[in-house]
């Protein structure tokens, strides 16, 4: 069956279906190849390495999604800021070159989309919050100084990154994405006072825009379970969950969700058998939600051994409902 998850996020479908989060990424045995010789920003620059890491899992893992390789933080780029990948991310104040990094985007995905028209591809765009907080706290150390921005009452910066993420989000769901998925993946470093009062509004707003697209939108935050009543006043097509929270704990939330998640990504290392048996509690656990999508409650990590991952996709293909 053709774009399984699109149908399941648009609440057409009731079936097993797995992607995830970073399959396009370094675990994978031929990425390293293909980036040999190349920086980071080489491969966002080139429309055919773009399209051929964004499919490269499908020859190892039988997934039914392709989540386009691109980064989060291309929004400074229309910004006036230059985004460093080497040896770290930097964003420093200065005009990019004239290079358009969307350009090169648009053009790989087309790619994707015309070859893989079965699949569900997936567009990724970081949450406003989160990418700010790379500009001030490079993502990381309880995010003082973005708090400290956010707080201090001027909202242009938040206002003015909203908006390019919209874009950013268009340009994708113009360029062949089925589906947007949003990483406000540190919201978690936010108090339930801090959210409700500096960002409730902004990110309500964000997240329609989003949608206003005419793509199911899904979102994603991590470490945000004190945040989910609030975070649920979003609407999101699809609510993501992280792997700290079980799903049966999250229907006490909101059983009438579409919900993906949310198998540990740390636990990849475990024996064949683990892995199984922890596929079978995640997709008995998504049973009686609206629909389920499986994937990880957050990203591969880069030692993981592609073999258990398609251990897992094997089994939640092969799940009997």
């Amino acid at each position: 069956m053709s774009k399984k998850i699109l149908q399941i996020a648009k609440g057409e479908l009731d079936d097993n279906a797995v992607w995830f989060m970073r399959q396009a990424g370094r675990y994978l045995p031929e990425y390293k190849s293909l980036r040999e010789g190349k920086t980071f920003t080489d491969l966002l620059r080139d429309p055919l390495a773009i399209s051929k890491i964004t499919s490269l899992p499908l020859k190892y893992l039988e997934v039914d999604a392709l989540v386009v390789f691109t980064d989060i933080l291309l929004p400074f780029t229309k910004l006036d800021y230059q985004v460093s990948y080497e040896n770290g991310i930097s964003i420093t104040s200065g005009r990019n070159s004239d290079f358009d990094y969307y350009s090169s985007l648009s053009k790989g995905m087309i790619n994707v989309s015309e070859e893989h028209s079965d699949k569900t591809i997936i567009g990724v765009v970081g949450g406003p919050f989160t990418t700010l907080s790379y500009l001030y706290d490079s993502g990381k150390n309880g995010y003082h100084k973005t708090k400290a921005i956010l707080s201090s009452g001027d909202e242009s910066i938040l206002g003015d990154m909203t908006e390019q993420i919209v874009e950013f989000a268009r340009l994708q769901a113009n360029s062949g994405a089925d589906v947007i998925q949003v990483f406000d993946s540190w919201l978690g470093g936010v108090s339930e006072t801090f959210y409700d009062k500096y960002l409730k509004k902004n990110e309500s707003y964000f997240v329609e825009k989003i949608k206003d697209l005419g793509k199911p939108v899904i979102f994603f935050s991590e470490g945000a379970s004190h945040l989910y009543s609030m975070l649920l006043d979003l609407r999101p097509d699809v609510f993501s969950i992280d792997w700290r929270m079980d799903l049966t704990k999250f229907k006490s939330l909101c059983s009438e969700c579409i919900v993906q998640g949310n198998m540990d990504p740390n636990l990849l290392g475990n024996s064949d058998q683990f892995l199984k048996d922890e596929t079978a509690r995640i997709m008995g656990g998504g049973k009686g939600f609206r629909g389920h999508i499986f994937n990880l409650g957050h990203g591969v990590l880069p030692w993981t051994d592609w073999r258990k991952l398609a251990l897992v996709a094997k089994e939640v293909q092969n799940y009997d409902r």
